[in-house]
């Protein structure tokens, strides 16, 4: 069965969360994430400047009853360096308040560093005892096959999960990446589930972005998701899922659970701005399959988007 694993990036990887930050909002945030059987928590160095692992680090309660990600930082020239990554291991570790790491990945691809380096690093963390497993988000599928095939060549740790963007417009991924993954046994956590709001936001909402929300601090949301096609997609799929009672956040999230490529061992990240908003997400999560004329209408939205050449790469 699919999972639910919490994201905490909050509204933008460089501010955080606005509201979850501090043991104070933290705890009942947690304490109702164990109501739920939920306990996979994922965060990132870079998410706020690294305090969103030092506000984990912070609550006793998320290291003793939760499985804390962590990634590396990438994308930049050099930040998948050997000593790079090492030195963010120990920096994540230390903010955590933790002596090993359950999933550590590669946030993104540094192109200028030799992948054979960089697994190099991870081989090192793993044999210290300083992480568990090994992820790797946003590379492409040859990236991961290769990725995949240095580390089993010299038996060091191989990457056993993949994370990147998938929700109903997001789907590229799909034709390459899922076979890959499928052939080497691993999973694929989504993030942005939701399209960075697109599909848990009214049509209002949707022309006339709140300030400080995900779609304005971070706007290339925005940018990949809104356009007079979205915007028109929105208004019918809204109409669609209200003659069948349903919200379009709930209809989404039941699409992934249930009708997407996703399946056991996959996951999908879900984050929220309050304890009351996440407990929402969750909920939501956890109805059935969905009405078939909504079905429909998703797989119509995706061919649009495909045809419109909107569909972009599920990787960076």
């Amino acid at each position: 069965m699919v999972k639910i694993v919490v994201g905490l990036m909050g509204s933008s990887v460089s501010s955080g969360s606005t509201s979850m930050t501090g043991a104070e909002q933290l705890r009942p945030f947690l304490t109702m994430l164990k109501k739920h059987n939920i306990r996979e928590l994922d965060t990132a160095r870079v998410y706020n400047g690294g305090k969103s692992e030092v506000d984990v680090g912070n609550v006793p309660e998320a290291k003793n009853d939760f499985i804390i990600a962590t990634k590396a930082p990438g994308f930049s020239p050099g930040s998948l360096a050997y000593q790079k990554i090492i030195d963010n291991c120990n920096a994540s570790l230390k903010a955590l308040k933790q002596d090993s790491i359950a999933l550590y990945y590669f946030h993104g691809p540094d192109r200028t560093t030799p992948l054979e380096e960089s697994c190099k690093a991870i081989y090192q963390l793993h044999k210290d005892g300083k992480i568990a497993s090994f992820g790797i988000s946003n590379f492409n599928a040859q990236e991961v096959e290769e990725i995949h095939r240095i580390c089993a060549s010299k038996g060091w740790i191989t990457p056993s999960v993949y994370q990147g963007m998938y929700n109903p417009l997001s789907r590229t991924g799909e034709q390459t990446l899922f076979p890959t993954l499928r052939k080497l046994g691993m999973a694929f956590y989504a993030f942005s589930p939701l399209a960075g709001g697109y599909f848990s936001k009214s049509d209002s909402q949707l022309r006339t972005p709140s300030s400080g929300g995900r779609m304005d601090q971070m706007k290339h949301f925005a940018n990949m998701f809104v356009n007079d096609l979205s915007l028109e997609m929105h208004e019918f799929l809204t109409q669609t899922c209200e003659r069948e009672g349903l919200t379009v956040k709930e209809a989404t999230l039941r699409w992934l659970f249930h009708h997407s490529i996703l399946a056991a061992k996959d996951a999908v990240i879900l984050g929220g701005s309050s304890t009351e908003q996440m407990e929402e997400n969750v909920s939501s999560c956890k109805g059935g399959p969905l009405p078939e004329r909504v079905v429909e209408y998703f797989e119509s939205m995706w061919t649009q988007w495909q045809e419109a050449g909107k569909a972009t790469p599920a990787w960076v």
